[in-house]
């Protein structure tokens, strides 16, 4: 179905708004469980537990989707592990710490330039996905939209490595998995990939927050049913945007990851009650007019 290039861009921002809710789901988590900002294993351990539910979830859309391919042994277990390392536990450890240690505002503007990041990647790793100029000027007014709608107001023009160093080494490794896939996952069962990866990652991720701040949760109903959705949230995003790669160009789908701080934000007004303003308005516009612009036909 997703060979079909005007499905596979629904499917791709109905991946995105769900990775966008994710935004106000990690943050009631947070108050619901009491994790504080600087709690970083802690955000590690239930990042690790999310994606570990994650990857079950997944493999039980394998189950029910995709009868007709059982076979573990075909898959490629290196890029499999290879793909957990990078895409589930580093990248989530470099982005949670940095996170920790620089403004909300600031790694949003840096996590916009994955799309960017995605485009000069494939140019010398993906020989077949050319970039052209449409491509340029979307991206341009889809990272403009972006820094509109996060520039609420100045931004301090401190640099710290374990704050947004830590966000830049986390968008180029989401990047960089992005041409992966593309590039090694084609011939890979994405249900398979997808989960197994989320298992691989987030067991590291289990272990490392464990032994950051040992295992002292008060698991209430509602946060026991917001960290289910959240890992509905990832083994359903994952794995629309690994079918997507595996039938279509990885730069230019990748503008599509540009509605994931926009549908962030617009759901954090509405369930979060933060304030909804002209520049986010502005921003939704530009990134809109960016993903209608790369998808104009010659004609």
């Amino acid at each position: 179905m997703l060979k079909n290039k005007k499905l596979a861009i629904t499917f791709s921002i109905i991946a995105m708004f769900l990775w966008g809710s994710a935004i106000p789901t990690i943050k009631t988590t947070y108050l619901e469980l009491g994790i504080g900002a600087y709690d970083t294993g802690e955000k590690i351990e239930i990042a690790g537990i999310r994606f570990f539910l994650a990857g079950l979830i997944t493999l039980v859309y394998f189950l029910l989707f995709d009868k007709k391919t059982k076979d573990f042994k075909k898959l490629n277990w290196k890029f499999v592990i290879v793909l957990g390392l990078l895409q589930t536990t580093f990248q989530y450890i470099f982005y949670y710490i940095g996170l920790s240690n620089t403004l909300g505002v600031k790694s949003s503007i840096i996590q916009a330039s994955n799309s960017l990041i995605v485009v000069v990647l494939s140019t010398f790793l993906l020989p077949e996905d050319k970039i052209n100029s449409k491509m340029i000027v979307a991206l341009v007014l889809g990272s403009l939209g972006i820094l509109v709608s996060n520039s609420a107001g100045a931004i301090d023009a401190g640099f710290k490595l374990n704050g947004e160093g830590f966000i830049i080494i986390s968008t180029i490794i989401n990047a960089l998995c992005t041409i992966l896939v593309r590039k090694y996952g084609r011939k890979e069962n994405p249900y398979l990939l997808t989960g197994i990866q989320f298992l691989i990652g987030s067991v590291f991720m289990i272990i490392l927050g464990y032994s950051m701040a040992g295992f002292d949760f008060d698991f209430t109903t509602k946060a026991i049913g917001l960290l289910v959705y959240a890992s509905f949230i990832s083994a359903t995003a994952f794995t629309i945007w690994t079918l997507v790669l595996k039938y279509h160009s990885a730069n230019e789908f990748s503008i599509y990851k540009l509605f994931i701080p926009i549908f962030g934000s617009v759901l954090s007004v509405i369930f979060l009650g933060e304030t909804f303003t002209l520049r986010l308005a502005l921003g939704m516009g530009l990134v809109l007019i960016s993903s209608l612009i790369l998808n104009l036909s010659k004609k």
